[in-house]
Formats: structure tokens, C-alpha cells, sequence
């Protein structure tokens, strides 16, 4: 079943069950360590022993603030999934204030950094610190609609007592992880807030419905940036015509490269829109070097399938408007430029042959995946 219909399954089955059951269950876990009781879910069995196991204290009323405003303020008008949720939640605020809820926004590591919704429930949660500022990674304050959907990479439901820590249980809570389009890592999570007597299905529902909106602007804004960064990797190609080059994105995805590159690497046209470990795994490690400290790099490249000595890459990051979108890889090894001079002119019939294939016959289609003209292709296939 989907996150969807396992939640509605579980409301369904346990509609009975008042919130008195669990609360006893919590009770007697917390007093005497013991918790047998088949009415609990085991994935909140689970939460609760992990969360005894890293001894966090169930009678917590309140969760550490642990990040400031001007960091929320740049979060929020600089990173793009900050950028993405804030105009999301802004245009749902309305909807969920209506109904007594409140919508927030966390990053990665469980740090809310924006809330909307009902005034006077976001005014009770302050009490508790659910509110931009306060830390709800779970392994600081026990499962709830923020921590728990971030370790488990899925939506789910904490509904009232079945939180580990006391303060949190008058509170049901609705969490949906946020996914990075670009590999599916998960950057952050939105949750829908109430209170606890007031459970309701469509509200799992409209959290993984945010969630989904949210990363389909980040598919938008990645896309945007994809394009400048491959205008750029044209610019960069037209210094070094002659050099074996590719380039990704900050991510370490393939998003294009030249045909010295496909030659000098002697890989399938497949490469493009693949991860770069896929590959060469050594790789991935320098380039995120170089997207977290924008600096250029050098490092030798093992080629087991085309040469017995390693060959000399330049990592370079691109920068724009303070952000890195990605790095231009390049060959430097002057022995090797030759090499490669040589090897293009040797494969190419065969380089064109596969392209051609792989585009179905398209001449067109094959010239981009080469990055070369189509008459090059004409003319060569005279040849054949």
C-alpha cells in the first residue's frame, strides 16, 4: 500500500482506540520499560525504543531553538528549496488556517524554517518550540511529524500519545518528506499540525500533496539552472576545442560532453544523465570538494579500459550569483590531448555508428548527442 492508504488504513482500524489506550501504554513503557501491547504500531515500537536507547528524557516539554533568524531569513530567500516551500506554503496558508492547522517547513536536519497556518495553534505550539527556530530531529526529541518522515524517507502520521515525549502528545502530526529531483536524497520535510482530537485523513494527503508541488518547483528551478550551466560549458568548450571534456552538475550528474571525451573515455553515449560514480566513483568525492569550497582542482582519473597510466583532470566549479550549479571536467595531461587528437580520429566512424543507433537513425539527433555538426556526420558516412 501507498504512505496514503497505509495511513488512512491505520486511522480506520484504530478508531476506537481513544487516546487514553495509548497514553496507558506510554505510561506503563516509560515506568517500567515494558511494551508488549499489540494495539501500538510497530512503527512507533520502534520509536520508542530507539528513543529510550539514545536516552532522551519522555517528560520534554519544549525542543532547543538551534539556528537563528538571519540563517531561517537566508535559507529562505537564497536556497532553493527554501525559496520553492516558502511560495508553496504562502499560497496554502489561507486554506490551512481555515481548518485550524498549521503547515511547516523543515530542512534536512529537522531545523524548522517556516510555518503558516492557524494563529492561535501556532501560538500553542510556541510553547513547545514548533516553530521556525526549534530542533525536531528525532534522534533529539523522540518520533514526531517532522523527525520521523526524515529518517524513514516517508510520509507518516505521530497522532497524540503515540509521541515518546510528553509535551508533544495534545498534538497530531502529518510529516512529508521532501526529495531533491535531481537524486531523490531527501532535503527537508513539510508537516501539517493539530490538535489531537481532530484527526483527519485529507490531511496526509494535502502534506504529501505540498511536498509533491514543492519538488516539482524544484524540478522547474533546477532545470533553469541546468540550462545556464550548460550555455556556460559551451563558452568553456569554445577556450579548449580540442580538450576531452564533460561537464555536471553540482549533484555530480552528467549533463553533457564532447566528443574528445567520448573517445578519450571510451564509454557509451549512455553517459549523459548519469551519475558521475557510475563511472569513475573516485570522482564524485572531488567535485562535491569543489561545490563546497568553489575551488578549482586537480586529481588523476584511472581509464582501466583505454590506458594502463591514470590521466590528469581539472575540476572547475561554476559559480553564479554566489551558488555553484556545477563543474566543467577537463583533460590537461598534454601527451594526452594528442592521444586523444588520435583516438577521435580512429573511432569516429565507430562513435557516429552508436550515436546513430542509439538516436534511431537520426542525424540530427546523434549530432547533438556528439556535440558536433551534422555534416560531419554526412561526410563521414560517404566514407562507409
Amino acid at each position: 500500500m501507498s504512505p496514503l492508504e497505509t495511513t488512512k488504513a491505520f486511522i480506520n482500524q484504530n478508531a476506537r482506540i481513544s487516546s487514553n489506550t495509548v497514553a496507558n501504554i506510554w505510561e506503563k513503557f516509560v515506568g517500567t520499560g515494558e511494551l508488549n501491547d499489540m494495539r501500538l504500531r510497530p512503527v512507533i515500537v520502534d520509536r520508542w525504543l530507539k528513543s529510550r536507547d539514545l536516552g532522551i528524557n519522555p517528560l520534554s516539554t519544549r525542543a532547543k531553538s538551534v539556528i537563528s533568524n538571519s540563517e531561517i531569513q537566508n535559507k529562505l530567500s537564497s536556497e532553493n528549496l527554501g525559496v520553492s516551500a516558502k511560495n508553496v506554503l504562502d499560497k496554502m496558508s489561507d486554506t490551512i488556517s481555515a481548518t485550524g492547522h498549521v503547515i511547516v517547513l523543515a530542512d534536512k536536519s529537522g531545523r524548522i524554517i517556516y510555518s503558516v497556518g492557524h494563529q492561535r495553534t501556532q501560538s500553542h505550539l510556541e510553547k513547545i518550540n514548533f516553530r521556525p527556530g526549534g530542533e525536531w530531529n528525532e534522534n533529539i526529541v523522540g518520533p514526531n511529524g517532522v523527525g520521523t518522515p526524515l529518517t524513514l524517507g516517508r510520509p507518516e502520521l505521530i497522532l497524540g500519545s503515540e509521541h515518546y515525549c510528553q509535551g508533544w502528545q495534545p498534538w497530531v502530526c502529518y510529516g512529508s518528506p521532501i526529495h531533491n529531483p535531481a537524486d531523490r536524497t531527501v532535503i527537508g520535510c513539510v508537516d501539517i499540525t493539530g490538535p489531537a482530537n481532530k484527526v483527519c485523513v485529507e490531511a496526509m494527503a494535502l502534506a504529501i500533496s505540498i511536498s509533491q508541488s514543492i519538488e516539482s518547483d524544484l524540478s522547474v528551478i533546477q532545470y533553469k539552472k541546468r540550462e545556464e550551466l550548460r550555455l556556460a560549458y559551451r563558452n568553456f568548450q569554445s577556450k579548449w576545442p580540442n580538450n576531452a571534456s564533460f561537464l555536471v552538475d553540482k549533484y555530480g550528474c552528467i549533463i553533457d560532453i564532447n566528443a574528445h571525451a567520448y573517445s578519450f573515455l571510451n564509454e557509451p553515449v549512455s553517459m549523459l544523465n548519469q551519475p558521475v560514480q557510475s563511472f569513475f566513483p573516485e570522482l564524485i568525492s572531488i567535485i562535491k570538494q569543489c561545490v563546497n569550497d568553489g575551488m578549482e582542482k586537480e586529481c588523476e582519473l584511472e581509464l582501466h579500459q583505454t590506458y594502463a597510466d591514470p590521466a590528469r583532470l581539472l575540476v572547475k566549479p561554476y559559480k553564479k550569483h554566489r551558488e555553484i550549479l556545477g563543474c566543467f571536467l577537463m583533460v590537461i595531461d598534454k601527451h594526452r590531448h594528442k592521444t586523444i587528437s588520435t583516438s577521435l580520429q580512429l573511432n569516429e566512424d565507430e562513435l557516429i555508428k552508436k550515436a546513430l543507433l542509439k538516436a534511431g537513425g537520426n542525424v540530427s539527433k546523434a549530432a547533438r548527442m556528439l556535440n558536433i555538426d551534422r555534416t560531419t556526420i554526412y561526410r563521414r558516412r560517404k566514407n562507409w
